[in-house]
């Protein structure tokens, strides 16, 4: 077992899909209460306040203010006493219609998913994989022994990344499923009556790298940031609880060997051959894993310095934060919400095929213009910042 130091370079939010809304909130001087409201209700019908009057305020907020503001204030009631906790505010508060995407958390306690660490290492290894053994050859040659078909088929293209996109170009794809075909290929396949060839799990040599939940944070680390969206037509702020940088917690990474030499014969992706070709694949698994995770994302830095000018304002501010983390001992990689499309796919070498991928994209919505009037010349043309920063860098140590 091997526990990891994981320190939170830039603010990391990872979501659960619940928002705090307004009721459940009542914002001070920097800081924001997160209110037990069920107590605070209790409190104001025992002070003489009418149910109904109470549920009539919460149907038809007042327009200038926080719901709870005129109670409070009334009955002279102390916020924290009604606190479950409080948070920090980096950036301007917004209006009583403020939304805030919660971050996960196990018994009030925020911590960073094995999964979504993993789901952060698995797309580097995807593009190492392809990167240097995507070739039409090596690929037909792992294909061929599930599906001669599309084994033939691969074998007319330049490379594996041609031949998806060929098929993108031609088939009818599902946006959310474009990657299935690619991660089959990669990471393990069987097939299928419908599509040829299908993902199997059980074929996946990933299973053998085990990636714990991490120890709980320290509430104080969370806090509320305002992330702008550059690029927006209109300036559209988004309000996230977040992990702030300098936070640090553990967790536990590593590479159950056994699993790996007890399914060697099993295991038929791309990344296993690519394995085989470097040694033993037990051996040299952990190495490629995070040899993928530095050459990822040192490709997804250098993009996003390349592409400084779409920061517009920030431009200097965001060029100083990747000159800082550039040279930064350990394993640097990004994850969560406001990450980006270049970090949670495989864009880095799409984008090199051109008007081949263009077309694609093109095909699958990505870029498309709000009311369908076109696609953006430039994709992705968004990015989130939080305090001036680039979302969701952190590194294992």
């Amino acid at each position: 077992m091997t526990e990891r130091t994981l320190k939170v370079l830039s603010p990391l939010h990872i979501g659960t899909g619940n928002e705090l809304t307004p009721v459940d909130i009542y914002p001070r001087e920097n800081i924001i209460h997160v209110l037990d409201t069920e107590r605070l209700v209790n409190d104001l019908m025992n002070l003489g306040v009418e149910l109904n009057e109470i549920l009539a305020l919460l149907k038809n907020p007042p327009g200038d203010a926080y719901i709870w503001k005129g109670y409070i204030e009334e009955f002279h009631l102390d916020p924290s006493d009604y606190s479950i906790y409080t948070l920090k505010i980096h950036g301007k508060i917004g209006r009583k219609s403020m939304q805030i995407k919660e971050f996960i958390k196990l018994n009030g306690r925020p911590y960073i998913p094995g999964s979504s660490l993993k789901g952060a290492i698995r797309t580097a290894v995807l593009y190492k994989a392809l990167k240097e053994c995507g070739d039409a050859r090596a690929v037909m040659r792992v294909v061929s022994k599930v599906n001669g078909d599309v084994a033939r088929d691969i074998g007319r293209n330049e490379d594996v990344l041609d031949y998806y996109m060929s098929s993108l170009s031609r088939d009818r794809v599902d946006r959310k499923r474009a990657d299935d075909l690619l991660e089959a290929i990669v990471f393990g396949m069987e097939p299928d009556s419908r599509s040829k060839i299908r993902y199997e799990p059980k074929r996946d040599p990933m299973k053998a790298l085990i990636v714990r939940d991490s120890k709980p944070v320290g509430r104080k680390h969370l806090a509320v940031y305002r992330v702008e969206v550059i690029g927006n037509p209109q300036p559209i702020p988004i309000w996230v609880e977040a992990i702030e940088s300098g936070a640090a917690t553990d967790v536990e990474i590593h590479v159950d060997t056994e699993a790996l030499r007890l399914n060697a014969d099993y295991f038929n992706g791309l990344l296993w051959e690519c394995l085989k070709e470097r040694g033993e694949p037990g051996e040299v698994f952990e190495d490629f894993l995070w040899e993928a995770v530095d050459e990822f994302y040192r490709e997804v830095m250098k993009q996003e310095v390349k592409e400084i000018q779409k920061f517009r304002g920030y431009s200097s501010q965001v060029k100083s934060f990747y000159t800082s983390i550039k040279e930064y001992p350990g394993h640097v990689l990004r994850l969560g919400w406001g990450s980006g499309w270049l970090a949670m796919t495989i864009g880095l070498l799409l984008v090199e095929r051109g008007y081949k991928w263009e077309n694609v994209r093109k095909k699958l919505g990505l870029g498309k213009k709000p009311g369908g009037s076109g696609f953006s010349r430039e994709f992705p043309k968004t990015r989130r910042l939080a305090d001036g920063m680039p979302m969701g860098w952190v590194v294992l140590e």
